[in-house]
């Protein structure tokens, strides 16, 4: 078969200007990025670093159970069992004040002067009722020995009387008297008869009339001592030593009894009344019933006074679970003190046995603490029993748990990456807990 030739085609093979343009650039780009990696594939591998265990740098507390008092800490107001508003018991002018708010007086100190003329004068005319009720008793005395002294004479009166009746009828049967004369003496032993009834019965009734006036004189004396009394009530005067708290009269005020004149409150017999929370309140009970009590320490106006827990309230505070304590103050109250204050009481408890007493930092999530031993963290379950109080820092964590022995080094420092077996320094070290 002939074979035919067939022309080929210059213009299918020749290729875009623009592309012959790049044909150069792209293929030194191509032959660089062939020779880079080539040269990342082909080098020599770098000779393996020895990582060593990374030792954690902590701060440790060396610990000792032993028998702690956990510190309770409450919040109060300052109050008084023995707060008074002193009123008027007379109706009378006010004559003078003494007093101010706020300043502290003695027992029998003059509170408040009311005017005393009107009262003064009563005490005069009950006086006089009372002498009147002597006299008229010694009168009356006086008077039964006259009656019995006339009661025997009338009794002979009669006697003769009798004696003329029987003389005039004799006379009379005889045709010697007239009939007039007998009515006569019939008449005048009558009439002697009645006088002697009379003088009977103020004798017998002697006793009853001194019944009668000693009860008036009795009255009159009750009378006299009411209108002392009222007369002493216009002078008003501290029934204790204490403080003002508040005045409520000017001189020349009318008052009358039972209006206000002075409110003050005994500065020896200061109250904090804190509420203790319910979870402690079964603690408190029977701290309150052994013999050690519960001692706590007052702060108010940046004073520090003593205190002790007196007795618990008789009624819980409204929408609380917890009960109220009622920490008395002990000693005189210093200068100053107003009721109502605000207070923090550091109620002291009796000692718990077996307790460490640790920073907050040293806890992990509530229920545990990390000891150093060998070199490495070890996890120790505790149990919070309190809180210790410290004097110008922060306070403690009381804390309980079976596993912490003598010596134990307590880490204090808190590890993000806290667990057991984790390698740790300790750097610094405090003393014994």
């Amino acid at each position: 078969m002939p074979v035919r030739n067939i022309p080929m085609n210059p213009g299918a093979m020749t290729l875009p200007a623009w592309l012959r343009h790049l044909l150069p650039p792209l293929a030194i780009l191509g032959i660089g990025a062939a020779i880079l990696a080539a040269m990342v594939l082909t080098r020599p591998e770098p000779p393996a670093r020895s990582e060593d265990e990374r030792v954690w740098r902590v701060e440790a507390r060396t610990v000792q159970p032993r028998p702690i008092s956990p510190t309770l800490t409450l919040y109060g107001r300052l109050e008084s069992p023995r707060a008074s508003t002193l009123s008027a018991g007379v109706t009378a002018d006010v004559e003078a004040v003494p007093v101010r708010e706020g300043r502290s007086v003695a027992a029998g100190d003059e509170l408040v002067a009311l005017d005393r003329s009107d009262l003064a004068a009563t005490v005069e005319q009950r006086r006089a009722d009372l002498a009147e009720a002597e006299a008229q008793l010694a009168e009356a005395r006086v008077t039964h020995k006259a009656n019995k002294r006339a009661l025997t004479h009338q009794r002979e009166l009669v006697g003769i009387a009798e004696r003329g009746v029987e003389r005039a009828e004799r006379l009379a049967d005889k045709d010697v008297a007239s009939p007039e004369q007998v009515d006569s003496a019939q008449q005048a032993l009558e009439q002697a008869q009645l006088a002697l009834n009379r003088e009977r019965r103020e004798v017998e009734s002697f006793n009853a009339r001194i019944d009668r006036l000693k009860a008036q004189k009795k009255r009159a004396r009750a009378q006299l001592e009411q209108a002392k009394r009222d007369l002493a009530r216009t002078r008003i005067t501290a029934p204790y030593a204490g403080r003002i708290t508040g005045v409520e009269v000017a001189p020349g005020d009318r008052v009358r009894p039972g209006d206000p004149l002075v409110g003050m409150y005994d500065t020896s017999a200061l109250e904090v009344r804190a509420t203790i929370p319910g979870p402690r309140a079964a603690a408190v009970r029977r701290a309150l019933a052994s013999d050690e009590g519960v001692t706590a320490e007052v702060r108010v106006d940046g004073r520090t006074l003593a205190a002790r827990l007196d007795r618990l309230g008789g009624r819980s505070p409204e929408g609380a679970s917890g009960v109220e304590g009622l920490f008395r103050i002990q000693g005189e109250a210093p200068e100053g003190l107003a009721l109502g204050r605000f207070a923090e009481v550091l109620a002291e408890l009796p000692p718990r046995p077996g307790l460490v007493a640790v920073p907050p930092a040293a806890l992990y999530e509530q229920d545990r603490i990390y000891v150093v031993r060998d070199g490495r963290l070890a996890a120790l379950t505790v149990e919070r029993v309190g809180q210790k109080a410290v004097a110008g820092g922060p306070g403690r964590l009381l804390l309980r748990a079976e596993g912490l022995r003598s010596g134990d080094r307590v880490v204090t420092t808190q590890l993000p990456n806290a667990s057991e077996g984790l390698r740790v320094r300790v750097a610094d070290e405090a003393g014994d807990a």
